[in-house]
């Protein structure tokens, strides 16, 4: 896989994308924008047939399973919506894992179409942990389904989700997982630990543009569809397996995209998924290292730190836009704020997708220098 070069503070610059270090949209390789310009092929022709197969295939073996992986235009957020819609029925109960921002908006989601949302919240920076999911299955009854959020976004905590999940199959219910920052960017055993449907956006650890939603789902899942008492045509998935079975798509296809995801696939895979996952595993633990050397707070409760993003607390006295701003001013280097109700409280670093050593050095000085008003850059 290519990797991001060493590059001096005296030679900042946003042209390649190399100092863009927020969660998302993150760093897109050259080979994977390349790949957009690709002509433009017959939507309906042998070879989308050929691209959307070995699309299929590729992101199978990422997720680990041999059941469906289906691609919409779209964001992870989109994945929120196809899921409720093609799994549930207004009034069904479900349980929502809430450690933050998005989870708190899933949950959010589903009360909109009018489920019965039972939150399972905690302190945000906290994790989810199977005694307390199980307590909440216990109290909330009959349960169709739980919301889970694998990777929290705003706080860059993971939650333990194979354990979560078989807190869940062993209450009969269907696995929702909002995996939008862990897809590609830690491990995700689709099969292996019985989830339904796992939804995420190309933006993040999967190395493209903003602009598909990707949803891995179960045979359990597609039976569910059948019962569903939602209406739904752009987002149904029994359309879009019948067309893709026939080699394309129920809508027309972001041709340019899926050239770009494919090639991106074909990245990660070249690299190995456990390389890639111990390679993106040991650059949040650079990050974390350095923020503690500065005398920063990590946010994420420990044990529970994120492989593809970690976020910390600014300074004391110092708002967290501050710090981004200062950073963003001096260097090029683009930070992230929180999200939500810690939005001014929270920085965050990503490490996500393309990305190597080098790059984390230089935004760890860039927030020293920005922290101690140290112009010497």
């Amino acid at each position: 896989m290519e990797q991001g070069q060493a590059t001096t503070m005296a030679d900042r610059r946003l042209s390649d994308g190399r100092w863009l270090r927020i969660p998302g949209p993150t760093v897109v390789p050259p080979r994977v924008l390349a790949a957009m310009t690709h002509e433009m092929i017959p939507h309906r022709g042998p070879e989308m047939q050929r691209l959307l197969g070995g699309i299929i295939e590729k992101a199978k073996t990422v997720h680990e399973t041999r059941q469906h992986v289906l691609v919409w235009p779209g964001t992870g957020s989109a994945g929120w919506e196809a899921a409720i819609v093609n799994l549930l029925s207004p009034g069904d109960r479900v349980v929502a894992t809430v450690c933050g921002a998005f989870g708190k908006r899933f949950a959010e989601v589903g009360t909109r179409f009018g489920l019965d949302v039972r939150p399972l919240a905690v302190h945000w920076g906290q994790a989810i942990t199977p005694e307390a999911f199980a307590a909440a299955l216990d109290d909330a009854g009959s349960v169709k389904a739980v919301f889970i959020t694998h990777n929290e976004t705003s706080t860059g905590v993971t939650n333990p989700l194979p354990e979560l999940a078989r807190v869940a199959n062993r209450a009969g219910a269907l696995v929702i997982v909002d995996a939008v920052s862990s897809a590609a960017a830690m491990p995700l055993k689709v099969d292996e630990w019985e989830l339904d449907w796992v939804l995420s956006g190309a933006q993040k650890a999967w190395m493209c543009p903003p602009g598909l939603m990707i949803s891995a789902i179960s045979e359990r899942a597609v039976a569910a569809s059948r019962t569903s008492g939602y209406p739904r045509f752009f987002w149904d998935v029994e359309s879009m397996l019948k067309a893709v079975a026939g080699g394309s798509t129920a809508t027309t296809a972001p041709v340019s995209m899926l050239y770009a995801f494919n090639t991106a696939l074909g990245m990660i895979l070249d690299e190995g998924l456990e390389q890639a996952y111990t390679r993106q595993a040991r650059l949040g633990e650079l990050t974390r290292t350095g923020v503690r050397k500065l005398g920063l707070e990590l946010f994420a409760e420990p044990g529970y730190e994120s492989a593809s993003l970690t976020a910390f607390r600014p300074p004391r006295g110092m708002a967290a836009k501050a710090l981004r701003d200062r950073v963003r001013a001096r260097t090029g280097i683009e930070i992230a704020i929180g999200q939500g109700d810690i939005a001014d409280q929270v920085n965050r670093i990503g490490h996500m997708g393309w990305v190597a050593a080098p790059e984390i050095e230089a935004t760890l000085e860039a927030v020293r220098a920005a922290v101690t008003e140290d112009d010497r850059l």
